[in-house]
């Protein structure tokens, strides 16, 4: 599966445990406060556990020193408030909106369950919302979790998207408990200084958290003895929420997505994994003093979070750039998430053919229609042709979009527009990749070459001489990683090339405008396509759209544009561009892939009449999601 694909997967089924969490976590605290409508220093200490839980003591601390500050706030922000990132609303968006990118691998019931929870969210007034209204959402979002698990449990095969969507969950469910058994623990130890007893109030709340209550009760006594419900939410192998039962369950998955292989991307992993469990069966919770316990479990919370952020560096689901932040647990998930969000575009190409002489008749072929993928979703699209013709669709060799159509009347115009909206989700981050010894393998094996033959042939657009190739090579050297290579190539075509709309046209070959060092993203394209190609790397050309916002140094963006796709073994195609020396990401909007620019044109045709002039229009915008 492409790491983009599970990323998706892997932070609907996070956000999906998380919605469900805190708003368990949110509707306990409400009825205690029924329970306890006359003792606000309960109230207030309870508030302070509930966000030290699902939010930060800051965040609680910068509610009350609002001057209009009321109790409603509090709930409000935990609920459905749009500037908390984890607010129970943010995380059923965040879930929708993976779930609906990538519905090719989920269940229609799946979906439809998440998004009927976000539409009701959406006929919601979120900023003036009682306390009664949010109550009956809390519901709603834990009945959507349960039922989404439970279609997931009775209608999908037990494939990778299964793994990864049930190992999110359980990694999801390990880092709550721990949290809810580390803050719990810690304000029962202030109390225990304070008024010398022990406050049950608080693991009562802790089972009501964790839904663990009942279980409990069958499985103990009666009486909410602090050890007990320590061991039971943290040892219990029975329990689904305990958190030996979620990390043996992330091991079993693991075990089924590497087939039972340890590698040396994911012995980190595994590791730490085997490193957790030990200390499961080293520690007797029975022995701990109330500081070792504190101890134990803050060191057991670090371990959990850490397993999460072993298991998303394996499998290229984090962003670098907020790895690297050292944001808190809270802030990582919540960017990561939203970091998955799609781009949405709407895009209008218009074709107008203006000939000398009267056209008595014309067949042509369009590719204008965009492609769908893993990380490419066609939600519309229309073609307009003047004068008026039936189009007639099919698939080509490449798996392009093609479109024919038959102009029998007398014409001197021809005017194709096409108007699409397109959803993209971010492709791998190449420059990430870690060129293993299993894909150098693969990549030297008879059976890729000849998977990727039409990728590997270089074609009249794209060929080079030798001398072309041995001038890069007495830059770049050998080509020992391709992953690498690649980027290298790309680095060296920008530095040298001169992006000039004059010096070449639509039929201009590599060696050309090689020589000249100038030229338009096709001309660049099929540079990199030659020398690629030459060290036997898969390469594609890619035709499409790219998305210039404000105050961008992208180029491009006036008419359609063109870009590199590389097969990495094991990951799929990655897209560069050597155009604007950038990776092919969420602003890259497909059209047609092929060998060059002759497989892809977006027009093409034959007609009887004169010569004729052409004027290409092209517009691409951001829509609001």
């Amino acid at each position: 599966m492409l790491s983009r694909v599970a990323n998706s997967l892997y932070w609907l089924s996070r956000n999906a445990e998380r919605a469900e969490n805190n708003a368990r976590i949110l509707d306990v605290q409400l009825l205690q406060m029924i329970e306890a409508s006359d003792e606000e220093l309960v109230r207030d200490s309870d508030w302070k556990l509930i966000y030290e839980i699902c939010a930060s003591s800051e965040e609680l601390n910068a509610l009350k020193s609002q001057s209009d500050y009321n109790e409603d706030q509090l709930v409000s922000y935990l609920a459905v408030t749009e500037e908390n990132p984890n607010s129970v609303a943010n995380c059923v968006r965040t879930a929708r909106e993976n779930a609906r990118v990538s519905r090719d691998h989920i269940t229609d019931d799946y979906w439809k369950t998440w998004n009927r929870c976000y539409l009701a969210l959406q006929d919601m007034d979120t900023r003036n919302c009682q306390t009664a209204e949010i109550r009956y959402f809390l519901d709603r979002v834990k009945n959507t979790s349960l039922t989404s698990q439970g279609i997931v449990e009775a209608s999908m095969a037990r494939g990778v998207e299964y793994q990864i969507i049930k190992i999110a969950k359980w990694l999801e469910r390990a880092e709550k408990t721990a949290r809810i058994l580390n803050v719990v623990c810690e304000r029962t130890y202030e109390q225990q200084l304070n008024a010398q007893t022990e406050n049950y109030y608080y693991w009562l709340s802790a089972l009501r958290m964790t839904n663990a209550y009942d279980a409990y009760l069958k499985a103990n006594p009666p009486k909410m003895d602090p050890r007990a419900v320590l061991s039971f939410l943290i040892a219990n192998k029975t329990f689904p929420r305990s958190i030996r039962y979620c990390l043996d369950h992330v091991r079993e998955a693991i075990d089924e997505l590497e087939e039972g292989k340890i590698s040396h991307y994911s012995w980190e992993l595994y590791a730490k994994l085997d490193q957790v469990r030990t200390e499961f069966e080293e520690v007797d919770l029975d022995e701990l003093s109330t500081d070792g316990m504190l101890e134990f479990l803050n060191h057991f919370q670090d371990g959990c979070n850490e397993i999460g952020q072993l298991f998303s560096k394996t499998y290229y689901l984090i962003d670098p750039s907020v790895e690297e932040q050292g944001a808190s647990q809270t802030q990582t998930q919540s960017m990561s998430a939203k970091g998955n969000a799609s781009m949405k575009y709407k895009i209008e190409h218009t074709n107008i053919f203006e000939y000398e002489t009267i056209v008595d008749q014309s067949m042509n072929s369009i590719r204008l229609k965009p492609r769908s993928d893993e990380c490419q979703r066609l939600l519309s699209y229309r073609a307009d042709i003047t004068p008026a013709s039936l189009t007639k669709e099919h698939i080509d060799i490449w798996g392009n979009n093609v479109e024919t159509f038959f102009i029998a009347e007398h014409h001197r115009h021809l005017e194709v527009k096409t108007t699409s909206t397109v959803s993209i989700q971010k492709s791998p981050f190449i420059h990430r990749i870690d060129y293993s010894p299993e894909m150098e393998a693969i990549f030297h094996s008879k059976l890729f070459a000849e998977q990727y033959l039409a990728y590997l042939s270089n074609t009249a657009y794209t060929y080079l001489t030798p001398d072309h190739i041995g001038q890069v090579d007495g830059t770049l050297g050998e080509m020992i990683n391709p992953v690498q290579y690649s980027i290298d190539v790309m680095n060296y075509l920008h530095d040298r090339f001169t992006y000039d709309g004059e010096s070449t046209t639509v039929s201009t070959q590599a060696q050309e405008s090689f020589e000249l060092m100038k030229g338009v993203c096709q001309d660049i394209t099929h540079v990199m396509l030659g020398i690629l190609r030459a060290k036997n790397i898969p390469a594609r050309y890619v035709s499409g759209y790219l998305y210039v916002g404000e105050n961008s140094a992208l180029v491009g963006d006036a008419a359609s544009h063109a870009w590199v796709e590389v097969m990495v073994p094991g990951i799929g195609w990655v897209g560069l561009d050597p155009t604007n020396n950038v990776e092919a990401l969420e602003h890259h909007i497909m059209v047609g892939v092929g060998r060059d620019y002759n497989d892809v044109s977006p027009v093409q045709g034959v007609y009887r009449g004169g010569s004729q002039s052409l004027d290409v229009k092209v517009s691409v915008s951001l829509l609001d999601q």
